[in-house]
């Protein structure tokens, strides 16, 4: 690999911003290193995601990645079904549960425990790009045939509505088992860690889970109504309703496996005197070489080359004139509304009744601002993204793939949500 050629490549590619997340260098390397052909491999998958930029903040992507990436997908799916796939990634959040507890309590080195929780938890972050891959395969694919049962403009609508996953993912287990009536204590062994998601951060507290399991019981459950799917199109259904699942499933295993890990990388910390891994590169770690990751950094990863620079190389800035946003529309409804910005999970208490929550996507975390909020918009996601699903679910306004709502608008401004025009647009009072 020569540095300075693969560096310029990417400067000069066409990037736009794909997914924001705010990631630490540790976890984003484990992502990237987990795309190329060599860990595909290790799995038994016969594929990678061939090219990929993460750049202070920011993913990015641009039309060759998701072509060539789709291609990958195409390819590996027809050697190893989807539903083959979901099962490994379960079976690797299962020994996850099972081997790192078990970890955690043993006498020895914390940089050999180090090592081996790292061996548990790496085979997860493969499933990350298998879920986009196999999505970009998917979504291709449906459009051409659904066209043959609605409309053009309808075309979106019905296949976000018939690609609500049969599988429970873990909010949902957890609200189900809210219902069920499961103590405080046990809803907090299991499902703690579900407020620390990307890794490194602080899980609920026994009063936070109070909180969430009084917002549970005070909604109305509703079943999903399930649309009558055309029997031609039966089975891929069952494929995408199982793709839906994994693109949860994907992130909830790694980042259980990251809470869990804690006590973990908690000892490894204070061994090398430093306050928190989230900023070294977990190779440095194991070989004692401890060097710090500045918060502008990119990661570059061209098929098997991993490569960490310690700048940001691409720059987006946005047009301060903008008041409106396009997006697609995910859930029709029209509601108008006061923008609540919500960047992480710290965020959910300021949502009110009625507010319109605009972030960069939404998570199981955001679930109970999201029984507050009147509509939800967000920069980022397809048909089948946990917004998508949830405002269907919940029968809420929702605008997704904005790319930008975030930056043109601010917290206290007044919104029209017209989701029945996929427009989002700032009202001046």
């Amino acid at each position: 690999m020569d540095r300075k050629k693969l560096i310029q490549k990417f400067k000069f590619k066409n990037w736009e911003v794909w997914l924001h997340r705010r990631f630490s260098p540790f976890v984003t390397y484990l992502m990237m290193a987990h795309a190329t052909p060599t860990a595909f491999k290790e799995q038994g998958v016969d594929g990678q995601w061939p090219i990929a930029l993460y750049d202070t903040d920011d993913w990015y992507g641009n039309d060759e990645m998701f072509k060539l990436a789709g291609l990958e997908a195409e390819k590996y799916l027809k050697k190893i079904d989807i539903f083959a796939l979901t099962k490994q990634c379960e079976n690797i959040l299962k020994k996850g549960r099972e081997e790192i507890p078990r970890l955690c309590a043993a006498q020895e080195d914390p940089l050999v425990l180090f090592d081996k929780v790292l061996a548990v938890i790496k085979p997860a972050n493969l499933y990350i790009w298998i879920a986009h891959g196999s999505e970009v395969y998917y979504h291709k694919l449906m459009k051409e045939l659904v066209k043959d049962y609605v409309s053009e403009n309808a075309v979106d609508q019905f296949i976000g509505d018939i690609s609500f996953p049969i599988k429970k993912n873990a909010m949902a287990l957890m609200e189900k088992d809210i219902r069920d009536g499961l103590s405080i204590i046990e809803l907090h062994r299991k499902y703690a860690w579900i407020k620390s998601r990307g890794g490194f951060q602080l899980g609920y507290t026994k009063k936070e889970m109070v909180e969430v399991q009084k917002k549970v019981l005070s909604q109305n459950y509703q079943a999903i109504n399930r649309l009558q799917v055309p029997p031609d199109l039966a089975d891929l259904v069952k494929e995408v309703q199982e793709l839906v699942y994994l693109r949860t499933l994907r992130t909830d295993a790694l980042w259980e496996m990251y809470y869990l890990a804690m006590p973990i990388f908690d000892k490894v910390a204070e061994k090398l005197g430093v306050v928190s891994l989230k900023d070294y590169l977990p190779d440095n770690i194991s070989n004692g070489q401890i060097k710090i990751i500045p918060h502008e950094y990119a990661i570059l990863k061209d098929n098997d080359d991993v490569l960490v620079v310690g700048e940001s190389i691409v720059h987006q800035t946005a047009n301060p004139k903008l008041t409106m946003v396009k997006g697609v529309i995910a859930q029709k409804g029209k509601v108008v509304g006061r923008v609540k910005i919500m960047q992480t999970v710290s965020d959910i208490s300021n949502v009110k009744e009625g507010d319109i929550i605009v972030t960069n996507m939404t998570t199981p975390a955001y679930i109970t601002a999201m029984h507050k909020a009147a509509a939800f918009v967000t920069n980022e996601g397809g048909i089948t993204c946990h917004a998508a699903i949830i405002a269907r679910e919940m029968k809420k306004p929702c605008i997704i793939g904005t790319k930008n709502a975030t930056k043109i608008f601010k917290d206290g401004d007044l919104v029209e949500v017209d989701a029945d025009n996929g427009v989002v647009r700032k009202i001046n009072e």
